[in-house]
């Protein structure tokens, strides 16, 4: 499940949990998980697996779980989850140990935030590069020529028109909040 090719390119990005339901019955291929807790997370990934879908856990967002190697070998070995999601270049390290999947999410406000970017994506080998804010063709076309991994697109995407437009651009994904998104297929 490394890539994206073939697959539905909208990806549930779930911040609520008593939205998971809605995620699993949407017609995505992966979710998300943006929210929830050391309490709920295992129910959440459980509830994925019904579906026979594909969960990351954005580990820096869920509560109660440390985010350093012990969290990830928790949630790797208790959790179970298909990967994760994380800022944090020694989590990335951490779960590609533990035989993870791992989105490398990156916030691009700036050249210097690019470039220490380029330089972390090569670090890290991430599976996928979560490209925030997902609304800059320019910017995922030029990533897309230096790095080696699918991007993904996420933050401030309202419309099919921006998806189409992340997509056209080169992303292989499209991370969406908005429920009523998640219901568009290509």
């Amino acid at each position: 499940m490394k890539r994206l090719d073939g697959k539905n390119p909208i990806i549930a990005a779930v911040r609520d949990v008593n939205r998971i339901e809605e995620a699993v019955k949407s017609p995505v291929d992966i979710i998300f998980m943006m929210a929830g807790d050391i309490l709920t997370v295992e129910e959440c990934v459980a509830k994925v697996r019904e579906y026979q879908k594909i969960i990351f856990l954005h580990i820096d967002l869920i509560r109660g779980i440390a985010s350093d190697k012990d969290g990830v070998r928790y949630l790797a070995r208790k959790v179970k989850p298909d990967g994760i999601v994380s800022t944090k270049n020694q989590l990335i390290y951490a779960a590609k140990k533990e035989g993870l999947l791992t989105v490398h999410h990156v916030f691009l406000i700036d050249t210097q935030a690019y470039e220490t970017a380029i330089k972390n994506i090569f670090d890290t080998k991430p599976d996928m590069v979560e490209l925030m804010p997902g609304l800059m063709s320019r910017v995922i076309r030029q990533l897309g020529q230096v790095i080696e991994c699918p991007i993904i697109a996420a933050g401030l995407i309202k419309s099919q028109e921006e998806i189409e437009q992340a997509l056209a651009a080169g992303a292989r994904g499209v991370a969406i909040g908005e429920p009523k998104l998640w219901t568009i297929v290509r």
